[in-house]
């Protein structure tokens, strides 16, 4: 789903487990979605899962 996010909140997202990646456009000023502050952001593309993980690395 695409999301307006500030740059310290994608990065918050993205060390949870998320997959953020830019959407395109560009610095301007938004509202974020996730904290809720007026800041400068842009628009990504958050998806829940993370990039798959092989089975041996799951195993320790």
């Amino acid at each position: 789903m695409k999301k307006e996010l500030c740059k310290p909140c994608a990065i918050a997202l993205e060390n949870r487990g998320k997959t953020v990646k830019a959407a395109g456009g560009r610095c301007e000023k938004i509202t974020c979605a996730e904290c809720g502050r007026r800041r400068f952001g842009y628009t990504y593309e958050v998806t829940g899962w993370p990039h798959r993980r092989k089975k041996e690395d799951m195993l320790t």
